[in-house]
């Protein structure tokens, strides 16, 4: 049965006074570059400030009356949950906060509107969901007002001409992305001159919420090993580094199945993975991939020093450190969470949103951490969000664009208000968190996320953002040698991707 409104208002009133409960104000990275993109949480006490000053956060008139238009959504849903339709849909409230919070941001906004917010097609099929577009352009078809692609497979649809620039004020009058429920960093940096957007996500999207890499940390296996360690205080104090990890991981192995081999079913200090985990570790050392020029064209630069001194420290870590494992399963980390969830590892580091899916039963208790720095001298923690972000485009072929426009800025905003404090505040904080630190932490972690252009375009750069990756599958030391020989490809694919992106209508 569907809940009325008034007992979902009730349900989020309560989250917010929860998470005003577990918010700790203490705050160890006061400087942020201005790279960094606008990655801010609502707050409970903002969330009731904005709810007193006014009835809609963004700036639209309050009613406005598209005729009872549907909306037809086509999305691409990632591995590890279903956030990415529960972004946009729920069909009633089930009883979990989060689907309470996203059913009545739909009542709120089709009403609002005089909408129709239609079931949305979702398929996991990343390559089938971006023909479709691709099919549906070619056909003329107007067939899915708007897609919500995997950033990493269907990025490549803006470079082929297949999306609207939502910067258009023409096509959407009603859009400001430069709003706090917009991640206008995130999406000004997909575009290669922060001008022509072709993708659009924010707190409309759990998985640009959810999709920043974390270190978990198993209180229970720590505290044995190091009754009077307490990792907040080193975090606070700056020194939660590649080094510090490698030092307290070194003790802690034990072969549990007493066969005499260091394999994935003994206990580890850390574990780790060579798939997109490895990209969250160089992420937290800040390493870079791409920059951009005076003219604000990007361009590659990861031959660089601080490139060379990270993968020493990650090589050491992960092949001469006995207390560490590099799980060589490609099995987008189901092995690794669950194992930890089960108590067998004490730290590994993984997205934020694999949480309430793999340890909401763990008995031992868990902290949640940022990722290491590369050392003492790196200015603040950091952070990058995962690939399998959702990223919102609307098809050329699509009529009607004011609907849509106002479609999307009422849901963005609205998710701000209601559907980022219930899974941020609650879901992943209190819920599936076992102390109030660590909920300060995921703040911490929030406020120091940057961006990098061919990371997000990495599926057009000759997959440069899985360089990391590879290097850790074949156990390649020294990476110099395959650095520079694949620069020259890593160039050529920019300049043909700047090209086709310049060569866009608008």
């Amino acid at each position: 049965m569907k809940k009325s409104l008034s007992v979902l208002l009730a349900a989020l009133l309560l989250a917010s006074s929860l998470a005003a409960c577990s918010t700790n104000t203490e705050n160890a990275a006061e400087e942020q570059k201005t790279t960094q993109t606008n990655t801010q949480t609502p707050t409970a006490d903002l969330t009731e400030e904005v709810e007193e000053t006014a009835r809609f956060l963004d700036s639209m008139p309050e009613e406005m009356n598209f005729e009872g238009r549907g909306l037809n959504f086509l999305l691409t849903e990632g591995a590890n949950g279903n956030i990415t339709e529960q972004s946009i849909w729920a069909e009633e409230d089930t009883g979990e906060v989060v689907d309470a919070a996203v059913f009545k941001r739909n009542l709120t906004v089709t009403e609002r509107l005089n909408i129709v917010i239609n079931q949305p097609i979702v398929s996991t099929d990343s390559g089938a969901n971006g023909n479709s577009i691709r099919n549906a352009v070619k056909s003329g078809s107007a067939e899915y007002d708007v897609f919500g692609g995997y950033q990493y497979y269907n990025i490549v649809l803006a470079s082929e001409g297949m999306l609207l620039n939502l910067n258009n004020k023409d096509n959407f009058p009603y859009n400001d992305f430069d709003r706090e429920y917009w991640g206008s960093g995130y999406m000004k940096n997909m575009s290669y001159d922060g001008q022509k957007m072709y993708w659009a996500t924010g707190d409309l999207a759990l998985r640009y919420t959810g999709g920043m890499y974390v270190t978990y940390v198993n209180s229970k296996i720590f505290t044995d090993f190091y009754p009077d360690v307490n990792l907040y205080a080193i975090v606070d104090e700056g020194e939660w580094t590649m080094d510090k990890i490698a030092e307290l991981a070194k003790s802690v192995y034990i072969d549990l199945n007493a066969d005499g081999k260091k394999d994935k079913k003994d206990q580890f200090g850390f574990v780790l993975q060579s798939i997109d985990p490895t990209d969250g570790m160089a992420a937290g050392c800040m390493v870079d991939f791409s920059s951009r020029n005076e003219a604000g064209l990007p361009y590659i630069t990861l031959d660089n020093e601080r490139t060379y001194t990270f993968w020493d420290k990650y090589y050491a870590l992960m092949f001469n450190n006995e207390g560490v494992m590099l799980n060589p399963e490609t099995d987008d980390s189901v092995a690794i969470m669950t194992n930890f969830g089960a108590g067998q590892y004490m730290m590994t580091c993984n997205k934020l949103f694999q949480s309430p899916i793999y340890l909401r039963d763990m008995e031992d208790d868990f902290k949640i951490l940022p990722l290491p720095k590369l050392n003492v001298e790196q200015e603040h923690y950091n952070t990058r969000i995962h690939d399998s972000c959702t990223i919102f485009g609307v098809p050329v072929t699509v009529g009607g664009t004011d609907c849509i426009s106002a479609s999307l800025e009422a849901l963005a905003s609205e998710s701000f208000k209601e559907v980022t404090p219930a899974y941020y505040e609650i879901a992943l904080k209190v819920k599936f968190t076992r102390d109030s630190d660590s909920g300060r932490m995921i703040e911490l972690v929030h406020e120091n996320v940057t961006i990098d252009f061919a990371a997000q375009w990495s599926n057009k750069l000759g997959d440069i953002n899985h360089f990391f990756r590879k290097c850790a599958d074949a156990g390649n030391e020294a990476i110099a040698s395959t650095l520079q020989k694949n620069q020259k490809v890593w160039d050529k694919s920019m300049s043909k991707l700047v090209s086709s992106l310049e060569g866009l209508d608008d």
